[in-house]
């Protein structure tokens, strides 16, 4: 019977070492594949580095913080944290509007020489969104805290920062609407 047990316990122990020889191999196999992918991955992010898209350096402005769809008063309080591009007239998207709405925006948005700003990644991947844009064909600026600064919390929301505040539409519209609403505004 002691020879039982002892056969029984050295069967355990070889069975187990055989178990723990084919879990070392699988993971030494899941690691190659690993170092493949993130080898892959590392030549794509090189090539789209070399197909550099427009990026926009930044600034600095003053504005208010309107909670209403037009106008913005001198009373209202000055936040000096706001950010400014190289124009005063942002359009605020997101990737969830439909790719053609974003590249008719696109087209608007370069010809007033505007700005698109978005909030976050594409399943916050670098990588994903910068495709996007590849096919989209235009670039974005990706600034969270603008959306904050100036209460965007729908898109498209088109904002035209002035010296003093700004004025700011929101809704499935056009730029050039939006630029003919903010000059009847004036007038």
């Amino acid at each position: 019977m002691l020879r039982h047990v002892i056969f029984i316990l050295f069967s355990l122990f070889q069975i187990s070492w055989s178990v723990a020889e084919d879990h070392k191999a699988w993971a030494l196999d899941q690691q190659e594949k690993s170092q493949e992918l993130i080898e892959k991955y590392e030549q794509e992010a090189l090539s789209l580095k070399s197909q550099s898209l427009p990026i926009k350096e930044r600034g600095s402005i003053k504005g208010c913080n309107a909670h209403h769809s037009l106008g913005c008063s001198q009373r209202q309080a000055l936040h000096p944290a706001q950010k400014s591009y190289d124009s005063k007239l942002y359009i605020f998207v997101s990737f969830s509007m439909p790719k053609e709405t974003l590249k008719a925006l696109a087209v608007e948005a370069k010809h007033h020489k505007a700005v698109l700003i978005i909030r976050g990644l594409i399943h916050n991947s670098f990588l994903k969104t910068t495709v996007f844009l590849k096919e989209l064909g235009e670039g974005v600026v990706l600034d969270p805290l603008l959306f904050r600064d100036y209460n965007v919390v729908v898109v498209p929301t088109f904002i035209e920062a002035q010296r003093v505040g700004y004025r700011k539409i929101s809704g499935n519209i056009t730029l050039a609407y939006v630029l003919q609403k903010f000059k009847e505004e004036v007038e």
